[in-house]
């Protein structure tokens, strides 16, 4: 169930992005797609250990994000980035320490991914209200 509630939410949110979004929101919102479907194609359904092709992914969405960040240098590209970097966090403390069991691991991916999802469409919004503001002053 909550694998489609985070596929109507990212679906929702990354149109958000591209109807009323500017080039960040855009860039992040491909990057999420992107790294969505690859890690459809590199996720291995193995319940014991870490996902090695997943992390992989992540690797380069927060590459990418950590990219944006600093080219935009937009606070809300910054959390979206750290998100990630913590995600990415969660892959490396599973193949580090195989106490953690794979259902936290899971989970504490859940929750980034949430979050970074938020953040994206906050970081519409901000641009939406800015591209209002813009108009209301030109018009």
């Amino acid at each position: 169930m909550s694998a489609y509630l985070y596929l109507f939410l990212t679906l929702t949110i990354c149109g958000l992005a591209f109807w009323r979004g500017g080039p960040s929101e855009k860039r992040i919102a491909v990057t999420l797609l992107a790294g969505w479907a690859a890690s459809l194609v590199m996720f291995r359904h193995n319940r014991i250990n870490p996902d090695v092709g997943v992390m992989i992914v992540d690797a380069v969405a927060a590459l990418i994000f950590i990219w944006e960040s600093i080219r935009s240098r937009l606070l809300w590209t910054v959390a979206i980035s750290a998100f990630q970097l913590v995600a990415l966090a969660s892959h490396v403390a599973v193949l580090i320490d195989l106490r953690v069991t794979i259902n936290t691991y899971m989970m504490s991916l859940a929750v980034w991914s949430y979050a970074i999802l938020l953040t994206l469409a906050l970081g519409v919004w901000l641009h939406w209200r800015e591209m209002r503001r813009y108009e209301a002053m030109e018009g």
